[in-house]
């Protein structure tokens, strides 16, 4: 499995790319922004994408979602309860967007369970509201893409519009009994073990308990 992970947009959020080198073939998780950025790394890699996945519907990580579509021709998908953010009138913080946006198509709906395959990986879909309604994870082998609900030493904010303090809990709770020490990717800033949030991370002691 290769994972690739670039910063874009003014918000810095984390681009993924989660490839079987085998099969040369990858999913986009939340392209935010940069479509350059992106196909430059797709070249540099030699995969065509089988899917872009978003883990919510925030304008950070999915403004370059249109523009990836028309490239690659991959399909996109959400959850529907997010579906709302894509449209224009909900990316309105032009102080933080730095390019155009087009209202990417939605293929199809994540639901908790679902799985994908990316070549030869399986790529499952973790509904985890509280950052927003429709807030999702994907846990790929060892690795999993947290999105804003899971950060190194935090979580996402739930006093956003479709946030919710409670369903964050109950999602962090949910995250935190997966077996073993996987690795986590998250939306911002820098990765980390899930181990390691269990031990440390203020956020998700309180939803285990501790």
């Amino acid at each position: 499995m290769v994972i690739r992970q670039i910063p874009v947009g003014m918000l810095h959020t984390n681009c993924y790319f989660v490839g079987d080198e085998t099969r040369k073939v990858c999913a986009v998780i939340d392209p935010g922004a940069s479509i350059n950025k992106i196909a430059a790394v797709l070249s540099e890699l030699g995969m065509t994408v089988s899917a872009i996945l978003l883990t919510h519907g925030h304008f950070d990580h999915v403004m370059a979602a249109a523009s990836l579509q028309r490239k690659t021709g991959a399909e996109l998908y959400i959850h529907r309860e997010d579906e709302l953010w894509l449209d224009p009138e909900n990316v309105g913080h032009r102080g933080y967007i730095a390019e155009e946006y087009e209202k990417p198509r939605v293929d199809g709906y994540l639901n908790d369970g679902m799985t994908f395959t990316v070549g030869d990986l399986a790529v499952q879909v973790l509904h985890t509201p509280g950052h927003s309604r429709g807030s999702c994870c994907f846990l790929c082998g060892d690795a999993l893409f947290s999105g804003d609900t899971l950060f190194c030493g935090a979580c996402g904010r739930w006093d956003l519009e479709g946030g919710d303090e409670r369903e964050m809990m109950d999602s962090l709770r949910r995250l935190s009994q997966l077996p073993g020490d996987p690795r986590v990717y998250p939306g911002h800033e820098m990765k980390t073990t899930l181990e390691r949030e269990r031990q440390t991370n203020p956020y998700m002691r309180a939803a285990m308990g501790q």
